[in-house]
């Protein structure tokens, strides 16, 4: 643990984040969580916190750098995730047939974000001085950044909606397949239940499809469900 090795522990007491290390992972993720919540832990990270917060540090000024770029990047991504999710309410395809900012077919994503250029003046500045680069310069403009964020949103709805399901404890299961454009075959898997403010239906996965017994259905099912929680 960074912090703990630089600071220690109030205590006294080493353990082996702070010095030393452990070589059994099996119970790894249980002990970084009881190290994240103990009180030396917590006390080194005040410690640490207040040392990077000291005007006079030595790298005060490449640290206001780091900041700086941290935010403006942060500043992006938010647009470009409310581009994505504009798109998404609608239906709206993504992509065009080219990933060149400019061109009339890149598609409504890189579409849109030209759009708010003309009336923003930061993602102006980052299309005028990352746009069109090429492969080995970030621009967060491409296709996998793009796939990566709807991903990352994915799966944000698919947990809000899990723990709702959880929450309202009761639930109907509506499966059924069909193949996509590739010939795969995927099953369908939407659940309802019931809000304070009413009925819901959600959709909340595709799975691929070997076999179309209902046994095989019905496993899959179980599995994904078991899986989630």
């Amino acid at each position: 643990c960074f912090a703990c090795k630089l600071f220690g522990c109030s205590s006294g007491q080493a353990t082996k984040f702070s010095s030393g290390s452990f070589d059994n992972w099996r119970a790894g993720e249980c002990r970084i969580k009881m190290h994240e919540s103990s009180v030396g832990h917590r006390e080194a990270m005040l410690s640490f916190a207040s040392r990077q917060s000291m005007v006079g540090r030595v790298d005060y000024l490449a640290a206001k750098q780091v900041e700086e770029e941290r935010c403006y990047w942060r500043q992006i991504v938010k647009r470009l995730i409310d581009v994505l999710i504009f798109l998404a309410e609608r239906g709206l395809a993504l992509r065009g047939t080219d990933e060149i900012v400019g061109s009339a077919h890149n598609g409504n994503y890189l579409g849109i974000i030209e759009l708010l250029a003309q009336y923003d003046t930061l993602l102006a500045s980052h299309i005028s001085n990352y746009a069109n680069r090429g492969k080995g310069h970030v621009s967060y403009l491409s296709s996998t950044i793009c796939e990566e964020l709807v991903k990352l949103m994915g799966q944000k709805v698919q947990d809000t909606i899990l723990k709702e399901a959880n929450e309202a404890k009761y639930f109907s299961v509506s499966i059924d397949s069909t193949p996509d454009v590739s010939h795969l075959d995927q099953l369908t898997i939407v659940i309802r239940y019931v809000l304070p403010s009413g009925p819901v239906e959600r959709f909340l996965t595709f799975m691929p499809m070997i076999r179309h017994t209902a046994e095989h259905m019905a496993n899959i099912l179980l599995n994904f469900l078991k899986e989630k929680g």
